[in-house]
Order: C-alpha cells, then structure tokens, then sequence
C-alpha cells in the first residue's frame, strides 16, 4: 500500500497568500459602549439592531426598565 501526498500553489501566485480574516463580532461588541442613550422614537430592538447587543441581554443588564416606555435621555447598559 502506497501513500501519496500531493501539494499544490507551489508557485508565487495570490493563491498562496495568508487571508486576514475579520475580528469575531464578539470581540468587537466588547469593545463597544458600555451606555446607549435612548433617543425620540428608540425601540429596544431598534437599539439591539445599533448596537449588536440582543435585546435580552439588554433586558438582563436593565432590569428596571420598561420596554413599552423608553424615555428619551433614559440610559441602559450594554455590557458589564
């Protein structure tokens, strides 16, 4: 029994070159902010959809706030 290996893009071609690839959207949603200013006329997944962060997490991390009432200038938490 044989075994053979072949290997291709041997040459100095654009195949050969390393991908950068992009950061995962966990990463960039950590680094976002830690606030969002309710603006006139914001609806939780309205503001989930701005800011990457979904609107469960936004319930969790503001459990005070009432979503069928957001306040213009009310603030809520993104992330810890």
């Amino acid at each position: 029994m044989a075994l053979v290996i072949i290997m291709s893009g041997g040459g100095t071609g654009s195949d050969s070159a390393p991908v950068a690839t992009e950061p995962a959207r966990t990463e960039a949603k950590s680094s976002g902010p830690k606030v969002y200013v309710v603006k006139q006329g914001d609806t939780l997944s309205a503001i989930a959809m701005k800011t990457e962060v979904s609107v469960e997490e936004i319930q969790q991390l503001n459990p005070d706030i009432d979503v069928q009432a957001l306040q213009p200038g009310e603030r809520l938490r993104l992330r810890q």
